[in-house]
């Protein structure tokens, strides 16, 4: 495929837009890649009728999350995990209310997320960017 073509069939252009959850089913897998960007209330993961047959998003899906904006946090289940840049988050299958939140609306959290349908039940795991082992490739220049 030409660039043209790669970005006509592969491009989502509609990401990472200010206090909107954007969810694009990809057929690829039954794959749904997203984004929320909050800045008042919060923004809740829903279900869009027309990607999935279910009472709630994680009914039979898993959730991966990934923050590259400002400090947010995530509430799911129930409990509140605090997302810094960088800092990632699994999310479970059967968790029921999942809602994305930003410290500060000057410079929100900017939550990437993918989303798998999921064959079993694990629980929520939080991975600050901290955890991470840090491995240098290449050079600057």
């Amino acid at each position: 495929m030409t660039t043209d073509e790669l970005r006509k069939h592969f491009l989502l252009e509609t990401l990472f837009r200010p206090d909107t959850l954007d969810l694009t089913y990809w057929e690829v897998d039954r794959t749904i890649v997203g984004s929320a960007v909050p800045l008042g209330e919060g923004i809740p993961l829903v279900a869009p009728a027309e990607y999935l047959a279910a009472d709630f998003f994680l009914e039979r899906r898993e959730l991966g999350v990934l923050n590259i904006g400002g400090r947010g946090r995530v509430e799911a289940g129930g409990k509140s995990y605090a997302m810094d840049r960088l800092d990632a988050l699994y999310v479970g299958r059967g968790t029921r209310d999942v809602a994305f939140h930003s410290d500060d609306a000057g410079n929100p959290a900017r939550f990437f997320l993918v989303s798998y349908p999921a064959h079993a039940v694990h629980p929520a795991a939080h991975v600050p960017a901290t955890a991470g082992r840090q491995v240098a490739l290449g050079a600057p220049e």
